[in-house]
């Protein structure tokens, strides 16, 4: 009896090591080394999912005569994924979702017909999350042209408007700690600002910025946010007393989340919201401010 509780335990926490070295190293790959040049490879979704399938299937296979009993623990190293901040509702069940049809598809005494619809489950969850966002691939001297488009990029594939996006219900807070879904902006045109207080290039930016809504200031045709990535909330609240900027003024308290929600990675960075709740990224604030005014 003891050798029969032995084995599940010893295969279990291989699993879970097994699991967790390749989901680190799966992470790595694809959002540090890079090698295929994803453009923002951090908001893509498939990315995780495609991670859990293969972490999942190794532990699984290590345990496929494991009693079913043990294996939530085989889900113990997905707290890697709350440090790339994946962890958040809704997109957490779908991982989960796809993580346990993985286990289900590696059990031995599973009837061949369940494991198909098992994986025709798993692959369904991939192909849509695959191809629901843009595939980028970024070549050399990849970058923007003056009005924000990107050049020397090769895009594998992107349905509908290449580069516009719909507004997501994200909630952000003011300096009051009152809460402000984002998407309620819809309805008028607006440019959100992504920048945080430690962002030399934000700083460098604020004057040039500054100084446009304040020429803006009459004009009814466009509104002005801006969301700061500061995790020193004291900090922001301090620049905002010394500094007065013009506009609304929004702090994310999930940073990873914020950017993972909005299609984009690295600040500062530009959002034109148009007045229908869709909008296109600018990392530059002078091409923003170009096309702000060529719209005018």
């Amino acid at each position: 009896m003891e050798v029969k509780l032995k084995k599940p335990g010893l295969k279990i926490i291989l699993g879970i090591i097994a699991s967790s070295i390749s989901i680190g190293l799966l992470f790595y790959i694809f959002l540090f080394l890079n090698p295929f040049r994803i453009y923002e490879a951090n908001t893509l979704k498939w990315i995780p999912i495609l991670i859990t399938i293969i972490s999942l299937y190794i532990s699984g296979r290590i345990n496929r005569d494991t009693p079913i009993k043990f294996f939530p623990l085989l889900f113990i190293p997905f707290i890697i994924f709350k440090l790339f901040n994946f962890i958040y509702l809704p997109f957490i069940l779908i991982i989960f979702l796809t993580g346990a049809l993985t286990l289900f598809v590696t059990i031995n005494h599973i009837h061949y017909k369940f494991n198909k619809l098992g994986w025709i489950g798993i692959t369904g969850i991939f192909l849509f999350f695959l191809f629901s966002q843009p595939l980028i691939l970024e070549k050399v001297d990849f970058g923007y042209d003056e009005n924000g488009e990107l050049i020397n990029a090769n895009i594998v594939w992107a349905f509908g408007d290449k580069m516009t996006f719909e507004l997501p219900n994200h909630v952000l807070f003011d300096k009051s700690n009152g809460q402000f879904d984002i998407a309620n902006i819809s309805g008028e045109t607006h440019l959100i600002t992504f920048w945080a207080t430690w962002c030399a290039p934000c700083i460098k930016e604020k004057p040039g910025l500054e100084k446009f809504k304040r020429e803006f200031g009459n004009n009814s045709n466009i509104k002005f946010i801006d969301v700061s990535f500061d995790s020193d909330r004291n900090k922001w609240v301090q620049f905002l007393a010394n500094e007065e900027p013009a506009g609304i003024q929004l702090i994310s308290e999930n940073q990873q989340k914020t950017s993972r929600e909005f299609n984009f990675s690295g600040i500062p960075m530009h959002l034109l919201v148009n007045a229908d709740g869709t909008y296109k990224k600018y990392h530059s604030f002078e091409v923003v401010r170009k096309v702000i005014i060529k719209s005018q």
